[in-house]
């Protein structure tokens, strides 16, 4: 580092002619007194890597190719560089040579545990040599770079977060498993170049792509998805946002199998992962489960009991046949991590295993991370709650909790989070916290009223106290002491729509989501004047009406239906109309029609048979696109006339 005191001032002005008169105009003045750019991590982290199993990580980046040699260290005060060639011993590697160097632009250099050892004396498997994080800068005589600050992500305090640089795709429910033929959720993050989650400052598009040999659909809601309509071959995340769900229509086969999973930047200047994402295929009638962990908040308080809820589960995300009894042994990363059968998590409730009974699959039970007397040294930890099953058949993904070890517990903000997407008619839970200035949920410190309403009056939106959505309200008031609460949302909605539901209380910020609304026709009926009966020669009008597992859809937008015939009738033989006499453009078989609503729950359209159709009876197949989801419609009809 060049420090500039009074003699070295001499030394600097001279250096500033020895510069200016250089032939490359790359190194000039301008430079000094500003740092480079730091090195770019291209390899995987070296956290991610075994260091343990292979006693070497490999670290690859990209560096101006102004700077001179590579440092790295481990605790940001003492840098070293890598030996030329590394000590290998215990190791697979064989002869190989570090590139230290950047006048290429990039650097390649392979950390061994003897080097980690006798250089910075750092001993692999120590707990005593604790490594949080790695710091890597180059060197140059006029300054050291900018450093590029790694992350150990089970303790990394969330402070070194770059900008935007790539899109990672990850399988989250459940974690790395899925099931065959399902729609299946992943979340494709953005991130920075060290693999730090964070946000874009433009849109970005993307897509993603199938494992080799299969082929997948891509939707943008569980409700798409379900009734496989409208696939998706791009999605984008909107600027300033961090991350975007999508759904995927899982391949069929090969079962048991890990399939990868890639995704390709399209737009918006961020690099794709290179990693695929691992899935394993699971058959959904097999006797494969897994266990999930719902109803848990993303970031836990120190020495906070919050509540979360294990759910047993089969590949097609359903609780029934749960007839075995099945036992958990938990077994979290971290021992500070603690798990409480009483929800002020007492000393006596201290659990370390969950039972599941016969034809039970939910088990509610309490967490609590508790430091103890240790200081630390970052703001957030991360732990994986590992799990082993008494029974065989079940998967064990890992859940991933981050924890808040800040000093932050005045409540700063206030937050609610639930569903992007709801069904109509079907109760969707939201969970209401208060929460301190990292926005982790922390215990309210008084009685707080909270005003719900949405910004559409399309979507139906309306808000209850209760799981069965039977007891409406436009407030709700969180008690002192509450860590997590409950409003329900419920839509009435006719049609596929949007909205925006807004959460206010008095002294506090503004709450905003943005909230789409599902509208998927799972059953229909037909009606005519006689009953399923169609009059050769005649215009015969046809009643259609929609409905879902809550009842009849209201009919409120037209939608476009167009028929094929399944009875051998001649081309011709079958048209349909949208008048009662039959006389505006007959339309053919195929075609899309605009069908009004006829009332305020059906749609009515003509058909016409021509006389010369000589079957008894007609079978019509009605597909049909609107503002809501339509299912394919089957219409077995009598035929008389002359």
């Amino acid at each position: 580092m060049v420090n500039v005191t009074c003699k070295p001032l001499l030394l600097l002005i001279a250096a500033t002619t020895f510069l200016a008169g250089c032939e490359d105009p790359a190194v000039s003045v301008s430079t000094l007194g500003r740092k480079l750019a730091a090195p770019v991590l291209t390899s995987s982290s070296p956290f991610d890597q075994d260091m343990d199993t292979q006693n070497y990580v490999e670290i690859t980046g990209t560096c101006d190719p102004r700077v001179g040699p590579v440092v790295i260290s481990f605790d940001d005060i003492n840098y070293h560089s890598a030996p030329t060639s590394p000590d290998t011993s215990n190791t697979t590697l064989g002869s190989v040579t570090n590139d230290n160097d950047c006048s290429d632009g990039k650097f390649d250099i392979y950390v061994t545990a003897a080097d980690l050892l006798s250089i910075w004396g750092i001993t692999v498997n120590s707990d005593s040599s604790s490594v949080d994080n790695i710091y890597i800068k180059g060197s140059t005589f006029f300054g050291d770079t900018r450093t590029l600050t790694i992350p150990d992500p089970k303790k990394g305090s969330g402070e070194n977060v770059g900008s935007a640089a790539k899109l990672a795709l990850r399988k989250i429910f459940p974690k790395d498993f899925g099931g065959a033929g399902q729609c299946e959720m992943f979340t494709v993050f953005v991130t920075d170049a060290n693999g730090n989650e964070t946000s874009t400052g433009t849109a970005a598009t993307f897509s993603v792509n199938p494992p080799a040999g299969t082929s997948i659909s891509t939707y943008k809601s569980i409700a798409d998805c379900s009734s496989s309509y409208s696939p998706q071959t791009s999605f984008t995340i909107a600027a300033n946002k961090s991350q975007l769900q999508i759904y995927v229509k899982m391949p069929t086969t090969p079962i048991d199998t890990v399939l990868g999973f890639t995704v390709t930047s399209l737009s918006g200047g961020l690099t794709a992962s290179t990693a695929a994402t691992p899935v394993t295929l699971r058959d959904p009638a097999s006797s494969h489960r897994f266990i999930s962990m719902t109803d848990a908040p993303g970031t836990l308080y120190k020495n906070v009991c919050y509540p979360i809820t294990l759910q047993r589960l089969d590949y097609n995300k359903t609780s029934g046949s749960m007839t075995d009894s099945i036992s958990l042994a938990l077994a979290p990363s971290d021992a500070k991590l603690l798990f409480y059968t009483a929800d002020d998590c007492n000393s006596s409730s201290k659990t370390s295993s969950v039972f599941f009974a016969s034809y039970v699959s939910q088990s509610k039970i309490y967490v609590r991370y508790e430091p103890g007397n240790t200081t630390s040294t970052t703001n957030f930890t991360k732990v994986e709650v590992n799990y082993t099953v008494s029974d065989a058949n079940y998967d064990n993904p890992s859940f991933p909790v981050r924890v808040d070890l800040s000093s932050k517990t005045t409540i700063a903000n206030v937050d609610f989070w639930g569903p992007t997407t709801v069904s109509r008619s079907y109760c969707s839970p939201y969970t209401v916290v208060t929460a301190n200035g990292n926005w982790t949920p922390v215990p309210a410190d008084k009685d707080y009223t909270f005003n719900f309403s949405s910004g559409s009056t399309v979507a139906g939106l309306e808000f209850y106290s209760d799981s069965n959505c039977t007891n409406a309200l436009s407030s709700l008031v969180v008690t002192q002491g509450a860590v997590m609460s409950k409003v329900y949302v419920k839509s009435s909605a006719g049609q596929n729509s949007t909205s925006v539901i807004t959460m206010t209380t008095t002294g506090m910020n503004t709450v905003s989501r943005d909230v789409s609304v599902s509208v998927v026709a799972t059953g229909f009926g037909f009606e005519t004047a006689t009953s399923y009966t169609l009059v050769k020669g005649s215009c015969n009008y046809v009643m259609l009406t929609l409905n879902d597992y809550a009842g009849i859809i209201p009919a409120l937008n037209p939608i476009n239906l167009a028929f094929s015939n399944s009875s051998g009738a001649a081309a011709g033989d079958v048209t349909l109309y949208t008048d009662p006499s039959c006389s505006s453009t007959a339309v053919a078989e195929n075609v899309y029609a605009p069908i009004a609503p006829y009332n305020s729950n059906q749609y009515k359209f003509y058909i016409k048979l021509s006389s010369s159709y000589s079957g008894s009876s007609l079978s019509l197949i009605f597909n049909g696109t609107g503002l809501l989801t339509l299912p394919i419609m089957y219409g077995n009809f009598s035929v008389t006339g002359p």
